[in-house]
């Protein structure tokens, strides 16, 4: 039989001279005690070490019954259960009682997380925060029809930002906020269930699936970007920007013309690997993509030739320290920075070619588009080049050393075909 009191023990006076209140267990002849929240001094007890005040003969009366109620469900008669069993079930039977403040937990999780893209996950936090006005929630309050609630309000945010560039005429942009918030709450709400729901124990904290059967708008196919060849040769022709001494002018203008260039003719190398790579032997630039590199064995590993086309822009932006391929770090703070700095200017460039929404990723796809409707290279030799993983060859993949000769062939035939059997082109006079 179980039986369940309060006490207080004489000998364990505190260094305040306060007693703890203890809720005894006792159970075939085995004593196990907790400790409780509730603190008292020699005034409120009897000379036999009962309680007399009753404020806390009140408050231990309720613990007694809480801790009674939690163990009714316990077969304890007919199982051979020990006291051990009883405190495990009893440790249990709390944590599935203490709620849990999900917003916390998020703040908390990206705090402590590493994690790619922790900038989208704190918008979409963020986002949820505003809609809910408040800062929070119970992981119990996550629900279905909640989270259909965030989904339109995304929505309809959404559709009143479209408005309003269809006003000033801009370019509409995809859905992917709606599609990107939601992903992020709901990996959130699947990191806290990772951590507080125990299958082992049958300790389940968070036991509601408010994203089961909810249906997640998906992300609206990635828009175009790719130019075509005679753009990019205009890009490559079109006259720098000149100061009064007919110097050229360091500005976005000029920066976002040359490594458009630079960009195509390494197939397709992102503004953050232009700004980071350090490593050029033997006309090759070896870099590793800053997006994708901690996600890979091969930590993402390209090594594109420099064509004679580039020897001038090579040298024109080379780093004079040797520290890194170019000297870009030492004009922009981040390659974030580099990046905005770039746009910018394609915008510039793209007023004068008219062309809207010129953007630096488009020397990505326009090399992609080129070399499989132009030139006829192959998707897989086009998937290597661009530097994906094939899902289908990951295992395959690891035996093999890339030595990256037909990636650097299809870039040859890229580059020839916009530009021409030229060897080096020299650049075009500034105007």
């Amino acid at each position: 039989m179980l039986t369940i009191k309060a006490e207080i023990l004489k000998t364990k006076q505190k260094v305040d001279n306060t007693y703890n209140l203890k809720i005894r267990l006792t159970y075939n002849r085995e004593v196990r005690r907790l400790a409780t929240h509730i603190f008292v001094r020699t005034e409120d007890l009897t000379k036999g070490f009962k309680l007399k005040n009753p404020k806390y003969i009140k408050e231990a009366d309720r613990l007694v019954r809480y801790y009674q109620e939690l163990c009714t469900s316990l077969p304890l008669e007919s199982s051979k259960l020990t006291i051990s069993d009883i405190l495990d079930y009893i440790q249990k039977e709390k944590e599935k009682n203490t709620p849990i403040d999900f917003l916390q937990f998020c703040n908390e999780w990206l705090e402590t997380t590493k994690v790619k893209g922790k900038v989208n996950y704190k918008s979409a936090l963020n986002t949820f925060k505003t809609f809910l006005g408040k800062d929070k929630l119970n992981t119990s309050q996550v629900t279905k029809l909640l989270m259909m609630e965030f989904m339109d309000y995304l929505q309809k945010k959404r559709a009143k930002h479209v408005a309003e560039l269809q006003k000033k005429g801009k370019r509409i942009p995809s859905n992917r906020m709606v599609s990107l918030y939601m992903g992020s709450i709901r990996h959130l709400f699947y990191e806290a269930k990772k951590k507080y729901n125990d299958y082992d124990r049958n300790v389940i904290r968070i036991p509601n699936s408010p994203f089961e059967n909810l249906e997640i708008p998906k992300q609206e196919a990635t828009r175009k970007r790719a130019v075509s060849p005679e753009l990019i040769k205009k890009i490559w022709e079109i006259p720098y920007i000149i100061n009064a001494n007919g110097r050229e002018r360091l500005c976005p203008f000029n920066l976002a013309k040359d490594c458009f260039i630079l960009s195509f003719c390494l197939i397709g190398m992102n503004s953050a690997d232009l700004y980071n790579c350090t490593e050029l032997e033997e006309d090759s630039i070896t870099y590793y993509r800053t997006k994708t590199a901690d996600r890979r064995l091969d930590k993402a590993k390209m090594r594109v030739d420099v064509l004679p086309i580039l020897l001038p822009l090579i040298k024109k932006y080379e780093d004079y320290t040797h520290q890194k391929v170019f000297c870009f770090y030492h004009l922009y703070s981040t390659y974030k920075n580099f990046n905005r700095a770039i746009n910018l200017g394609l915008k510039q460039i793209g007023k004068i070619l008219k062309v809207d929404d010129l953007e630096y990723y488009a020397a990505r796809h326009s090399w992609a588009t080129i070399a499989v409707n132009k030139v006829g290279i192959d998707k897989y030799t086009v998937h290597a080049a661009l530097n994906h993983i094939d899902e289908a060859m990951k295992v395959t993949d690891i035996y093999i050393e890339r030595d990256f000769k037909i990636e650097n062939e299809a870039n040859k035939k890229v580059v020839e075909y916009v530009f021409g059997n030229q060897g080096e082109l020299s650049s075009p006079e500034v105007e």
